[in-house]
């Protein structure tokens, strides 16, 4: 029996027909897809803790140097007013290695204690960026105008975990909130 072919053509509109969806979600990435930009994302169901931070971890994969970190507000915390709500992130917990913590980055004294709602977002730092452009940090680099230059602390050559802290200063929480961390990179 021969070989029965078929076009592009007919492929395309069999798969179009399908009539499915490919969910990608958190952590989905193209293997060997060498200077595409990705994205993951991690939430923090408990974002907001009195006094103290509150850590979630993200796989860094390998061979990929991050570009951006983002914040959305999924569900708002409740504090006591003159709160200050904000976030580091770093290689170990609580490290600060990526981002050096902002304490007050995402509420500064809040006024009522109300004040984070649903939706808001936070571009908390991306790459060549300062306090004054468009993001609030820029991710910590290494100097280029050295003698040497070491391996960027944004770029792994095996996966690794990131810890993302979000923190809020000595008032009471009533509802911690949930905080979506959206990680931009770029394999390499």
């Amino acid at each position: 029996m021969g070989t029965k072919r078929i076009g592009l053509a007919r492929v395309e509109a069999l798969l179009e027909n399908l009539k499915r969806e490919i969910d990608w979600g958190a952590g989905s990435s193209f293997k060997g897809a060498v200077g595409s930009v990705a994205s993951g994302y991690v939430d923090n169901t408990t974002a907001f803790v009195q006094d103290s931070d509150s850590i979630v971890t993200w796989t860094q994969p390998a061979n990929s140097v991050l570009l951006n970190i983002y914040l959305v507000c999924k569900a708002a915390p409740v504090t006591a007013a003159s709160a200050d709500l904000g976030y580091e992130v770093g290689t170990a917990s609580s490290g600060g290695q990526i981002v050096t913590a902002i304490t007050d980055q995402i509420i500064d004294a809040g006024a009522d204690g109300s004040d984070l709602a649903v939706g808001a977002f936070v571009h908390a730092a991306g790459v060549g960026y300062t306090a004054a452009g468009s993001v609030v940090a820029a991710l910590n680099r290494k100097t280029t105008s050295a003698t040497t230059l070491a391996a960027d602390v944004n770029y792994t050559g095996a996966a690794r975990s990131l810890y993302f802290n979000t923190t809020c200063t000595d008032h009471a929480v009533t509802t911690a909130g949930t905080m979506r961390w959206i990680i931009e990179y770029i394999n390499v």
